[in-house]
Parts: C-alpha cells; structure tokens; sequence
C-alpha cells in the first residue's frame, strides 16, 4: 500500500476529527429553520460535466486549477502553491455517535475502500443520504461531505496523518473557483476550515454549476457563538459539505470536477452565495 493510499485510510479518522471541530456544536449544520435539505439525483453527478455559471457565456473562469493523481492525491510539485494533500470522504457516522447517521452509498467505493466516494484524476464524487436530524442533535447529526487537506504529506500505514495550516496570503491565494456536477435543491457549503474552530467559515455553493467567490465572504453562520473570522493564513482543508435538515433525510450524489486557485491580481466574480445565513 503506498503512502497516499495509506493516508486515506488514516484520515478517515482524521477527517472525522477534523469535521467535530468544523461543525456546530459543534458543527457548519444547518439550523431547522433556516437551511432546507440538499437532494441530488444520482445519474447527473456521474456524468462528469461542469454545470454552467460564473461569468457569462463561452468566458473562463478565472485562476489556476489544482490537479490531483488517480487516488486523489494533489502534490506540490503540480501547482504554483506547494498546495499538497490528499480528497477524503467524512461523515457523521465516523466516529458514530449512538444514533442514526449518514449513510454512505456502496456502490462508490474510494482510493481507502471506504464506501460513498470514488476519485479518479478527473473528478472526485461522493454518494449517499444525510441523515434525518432528531431532537435537534445537529452537533451529533451534522451530514457528510468531501475534503481536500492543503497542507498534509499524508499518513503511514498505523499512523494518522497530520494536517497543516496553509497560509493562502503568502501563497497569493485570494479566492476559487469550483465545479461541481450533480443536482442539490439546497445546495451545499464549501468550508474553509481552521485549527481549533468550531464553526467554519464558508460560502454557499452552486449545484450544479461554478461557484467562484472572494476567500473574504466566506462567513461563519449565524449560529456561531463564539466568533472566529477567517484567517486566510491558518486555513487547513476545504470541505464540499451536504448539511442534515429536520424534515426529512437528504439524499446527494455530486462530484467536484475541478478547483481553480484564483491568485491575487485576478478578480473573482462571485457566482456563490456568501456564508453567514440563519
């Protein structure tokens, strides 16, 4: 097993920990109230095609796009900004919690053999239902989602890996532009995570389509009650993340087909929704 399929198996765990620090109460779940669920059919994420938006007809979007091996490995040597690190899949069901959790599709089996997410060099997708939120629980019952580590050599064989700050302001990084295929009535949230942060800062994003926004709009919900405005130079992971609702499970099936790191001097055109909502 070589040492980037290794470390997804081992962040698994570390992804999981990581979401307990990135969701309300701790988690970026939606509130009963204010977020309605993110369906997804499941024929339309397969596909691979990038939905429209961002800009207007025939224009490109803006930045450098990230490239990522058959396992789902981006290695610094492949883009401008050392970023490195591996895609991992993470749920509310890893480390379970007693109750009712996200459940993985099997028919998508991942580079770590953990179901609900494939990845290929062209596209990362995941697949499944977020659970149905009982009693309020969303610390506990806060959905599942895809992430990508921006500073991480991944794991050895027995060993968890170990995530690092990235700092996207000496990087030159001010915003990115992501493709996601897949249909989601609610959307979902891309988080920009840091260490020792309950509640993520985030944008909401486009599905299906481009979502290109300002790294300085990403906004924690308002929700949060202890307060921590992004620092650009401790973000360690984005996360695509499909939140749980009180009225019903949430079914999802996208894949993210490509991130575009948009250096500064470039002007993103925001096509996502800021964070903040409640």
């Amino acid at each position: 097993m070589n040492e980037q399929v290794a470390a997804r198996s081992n962040l698994i765990f570390v992804g999981a920990f990581g979401l307990a620090l990135a969701l309300p109460a701790c988690g970026d779940t939606a509130d009963p109230v204010s977020n309605g669920a993110a369906g997804a059919s499941g024929a339309s994420a397969q596909s691979g095609g990038s939905g429209s938006g961002g800009g207007g007809a025939g224009a490109l979007p803006p930045g450098k796009a990230l490239t990522w091996d058959a396992t789902g490995f981006v290695a610094p040597d492949t883009n401008p900004f050392a970023i490195e690190g591996p895609f991992y899949f993470y749920s509310d069901c890893d480390p379970p919690s007693g109750l009712p959790c996200t459940m993985p599709d099997a028919t998508l089996t991942g580079a770590d053999g953990k179901p609900g997410w494939s990845v290929d060099a062209s596209r990362v997708c995941i697949k499944g239902t977020a659970v149905q939120v009982m009693d309020k629980m969303f610390s506990a019952q806060w959905g599942a989602g895809l992430a990508l580590d921006l500073n991480s050599k991944g794991g050895e064989p027995g060993a968890p890996a170990v995530k690092g700050a990235f700092d996207l302001t000496k990087a030159g990084i001010r915003g990115f532009s992501v493709d996601i295929s897949g249909t989601a009535p609610a959307g979902i949230r891309i988080n920009l995570t840091m260490p020792g942060v309950a509640d993520s800062n985030f944008v909401d994003a486009k599905v299906p389509g481009t979502t290109t926004f300002d790294i300085a709009k990403a906004k924690q919900g308002s929700w949060a009650v202890d307060k921590h405005p992004l620092d650009p130079t401790q973000v360690e992971a984005l996360q695509f993340q499909v939140f749980t609702n009180a009225g019903a499970p949430t079914p999802f099936d996208f894949c993210i087909n490509a991130i575009r790191a948009i250096r500064d001097g470039e002007t993103p055109a925001a096509t996502g929704g800021s964070g903040g909502g409640g």
